[in-house]
């Protein structure tokens, strides 16, 4: 059957409406290209889609978790949460026997911008070049710290990330809005604890406006950002980006339009389009643009090529080197320690919910110039949490009922304290997603994906010195660690920080794109976000993302002003 054609040829099509696809989409349309941006879900209100941010556990189903396995280990769907993501029994991916990957998605403007952490990181100079500055394991990047750090100071003010300047090689200062919000009791202690071991505890960089902006207004605190925001204090593209470029003559927004594949003109190899299909009407359309630029997610984006075989491109679109699907990469979490400061076990009680979570941040520590050493490859982070919270979750640690319960659980509330770690996952070519040969489609019957993910022998080790490492840190602080058990991390895709599939280099042999994102067998194709990652640094990857699309935008628009494409 022959696809309905959008009335018009635009100058850029772009897929996605996230980090990476928000930020292409601003950078286009302020550079005066016609650009039409798809979106698989819908535009939402933020006044009323995000209506659990401050519902208490007590009013909802299973105190919020929701129906236990109900969401096959998503962690951040429940019930707070399921009308905001896609739901894993709904909407099904594959995995193959033996291995196990958590894809956790949102479609919906904005996507998983919506409720992500915040935590906002560059890289260092040997986060790019891993291999030739670090132990020679992976790849190094074709780009360098000066080619992306004009574009984190770009990203930064465009996030409005808070923070402040330490002067650490690990991890390169950046352009904040505002010093971060104090630290609380347990921080300071922790910030105490790390000085007297040598560990730096700094505070923590996050994209939360502490000052009014624009129709976003400054972070009251609530600490529920997992839930969405109804005030747009933190970033998310469906705030800061896409009301900037409503109604401009040269921005077209579809929503609900879930695109299937690229399409090629047959007699110039190159890019004319994309077909989509409209979820509400389930009918088949074609989109035209002289460039097509995928900014979809990592493995959304992936698909999409995957999708696109064809006679010329029997493995996928832009697949000459072989490596396309290849090199899934996700942080991979480990040392969850929490305990307790007895100093200060029944102080005071303040409202200690704060920015988001936590208000210092651990950076790596092992494995560079100045660092630990260890006995794995590169290092990892902890992201803390202490204070009296809304949700005092560490009382089903705690023994006991009744009254005497209560007060052991109103007691311990101001002591608590905890470390979250995430690891650097190394790049293995075996760790990759294809499309499900059983034949496996979405709701929509696009051709779904079948994972092949696991952790190798450095993430397992390094998990287990994450959980030594965040005990020596927690007793620096004089916190009594509480028992727990030293579990193997969650599956591939469970930090939500997943990169790679489709990575830039140099050498077309060995890789999709070129150093801006360009692929290298379609010249007017690019793929802006973290498929074209090279490695999954310790560091949260969604200001990286923007960095990159940031970078690669320019370029495109350079490149179709001067008839290159």
């Amino acid at each position: 059957m022959q696809n309905r054609k959008t009335s018009r040829v635009y100058d850029a099509i772009i897929v996605g409406s996230g980090a990476a696809g928000g930020i292409a989409a601003h950078v286009l349309v302020n550079k005066g290209l016609n650009v039409l941006l798809l979106e698989i879900g819908p535009k939402w209100d933020r006044n009323t889609i995000f209506h659990t941010e401050h519902s208490w556990p007590y009013e909802m189903h299973y105190h919020g978790l929701g129906r236990p396995g109900q969401y096959d280990g998503l962690w951040k769907v429940n019930a707070y949460t399921e009308h905001l993501y896609v739901h894993p029994r709904i909407d099904r991916y594959a995995t193959a026997p033996g291995t196990d990957f958590h894809w956790t998605r949102i479609h919906a403007v904005g996507g998983r911008t919506n409720t992500w952490a915040r935590v906002s990181l560059r890289m260092a100079e040997w986060d790019l070049k891993p291999k030739s500055m670090q132990d020679g394991a992976g790849e190094d990047w074709p780009i360098s710290y000066s080619d992306l750090a004009p574009y984190y100071d770009k990203s930064e003010d465009m996030l409005g990330v808070f923070g402040t300047r330490e002067g650490l090689a690990v991890l390169p200062d950046g352009n904040y809005h505002a010093p971060t919000p104090p630290a609380r009791c347990g921080e300071v202690m922790l910030m105490k604890g790390g000085r007297k071991i040598g560990i730096p505890v700094i505070p923590v960089r996050k994209a939360i406006l502490l000052k009014n902006r624009d129709n976003r207004s400054a972070c009251h605190y609530c600490g529920n950002c997992d839930y969405g925001c109804a005030t747009g204090s933190r970033f998310s593209s469906l705030d800061a980006i896409i009301p900037q470029l409503l109604g401009r003559k040269n921005f077209t927004l579809r929503t609900q339009a879930a695109v299937h594949r690229v399409l090629l003109d047959p007699k110039t190899g190159k890019a004319r389009g994309v077909e989509f299909i409209d979820t509400r009407n389930k009918l088949t359309y074609e989109a035209r643009a002289r460039v097509v630029v995928l900014g979809a997610g990592a493995m959304e984006s992936t698909r999409i090529l995957l999708n696109s075989k064809s006679r010329e491109w029997p493995t996928g679109l832009g697949n000459s080197s072989g490596v396309l699907g290849h090199y899934v990469m996700d942080n991979f979490k480990s040392g969850f320690v929490s305990g307790w400061l007895p100093s200060l076990k029944s102080t005071e009680i303040f409202n200690d919910d704060g920015a988001g979570g936590g208000h210092v941040y651990i950076p790596r520590h092992t494995n560079f110039k100045g660092g630990r050493k260890s006995t794995v490859l590169r290092g990892w982070q902890f992201q803390p949490g202490s204070g009296s919270g809304s949700f005092p979750g560490y009382s089903k640690r705690l023994e006991g009922f009744g009254s005497g319960f209560k007060k052991e659980v109103r007691e311990m509330n101001p002591a608590r304290i905890s470390l979250a770690g995430f690891g650097e996952c190394l790049p293995y070519f075996d760790n990759y997603c294809e499309i499900d040969p059983g034949g496996l489609k979405d709701r929509y019957g696009i051709p779904q994906l079948r994972f092949h993910a696991q952790w190798h022998d450095n993430e397992k080790k390094m998990a287990d010195l994450m959980y030594d490492s965040a005990e020596e840190i927690l007793r620096a602080a004089g916190a009594e660690v509480s028992p727990y058990a030293r579990n193997t991390p969650p599956p591939p895709g469970d930090a939500t920080h997943e990169v790679g599939t489709a990575r830039m280099g140099d050498d077309p042999k060995t890789s999709v794109l070129n150093k801006f994102n360009q692929a290298h067998d379609v010249k007017n194709l690019y793929v802006v976000d973290g498929a074209s990652f090279v490695s999954c640094p310790e560091k949260n990857c969604t200001l990286s993302i923007a960095a990159v699309s940031w970078r690669a935008s320019d370029y495109l628009a350079e490149e179709l002003r001067l008839g290159r494409l």
